[in-house]
């Protein structure tokens, strides 16, 4: 990949992986973090990148950049939790009123695994062999995920109205 390729594929490619990480996150400064990380990366293996696989290669790398983030959250808050006495569950919030909320609330209710696949397919469009490639899931297992994601989606959203 060359540097003109490069910089065509930050422009094309940020608003994108940006979005994709703000739904999975729900945080922008953690969103925008990841991102940058994935550039960066991008940047140091450069040479090795065909420009024609970049988009799939950013999004595996922002996906892994990802779940690493959410896992070392998740051990953080079990470590302030300890310290302060309390239970990560008391921590919920309300369902908010409106419908944008209590979606990113229910996502944020699945298992990582299933929310990556559900903003993968749902939101941004990608076809299961694109995901399957991506998560290194079969295609098949891709669907029972999706599918069990889906279950629970609509659980969750019955409960709000």
């Amino acid at each position: 990949m060359t540097i003109a390729e490069y910089n065509h594929s930050v422009r094309k490619m940020s608003d994108d992986l940006y979005r994709f990480a703000l739904r999975y996150c729900g945080i922008g400064s953690d969103a925008e973090d990841a991102v940058q990380d994935v550039f960066v990366t991008l940047w140091e293996q450069h040479e090795r990148v065909e420009a024609s696989g970049v988009k799939g290669y950013l999004i595996r790398l922002l996906y892994r950049r990802l779940v690493d983030m959410h896992r070392h959250n998740e051990v953080v808050r079990r470590m302030r939790s300890e310290e302060i006495g309390t239970e990560s569950e008391g921590r919920r919030t309300e369902i908010a009123f409106e419908l944008h909320d209590a979606l990113n609330q229910a996502l944020g209710q699945l298992p990582e695994q299933q929310r990556a696949l559900v903003l993968l397919r749902d939101l941004e469009g990608y076809e299961y062999g694109e995901m399957s490639a991506m998560t290194g899931l079969s295609e098949q297992q891709v669907g029972v995920y999706l599918y069990r994601a889906r279950k629970t989606l609509k659980k969750l959203l019955s409960d709000y109205r």
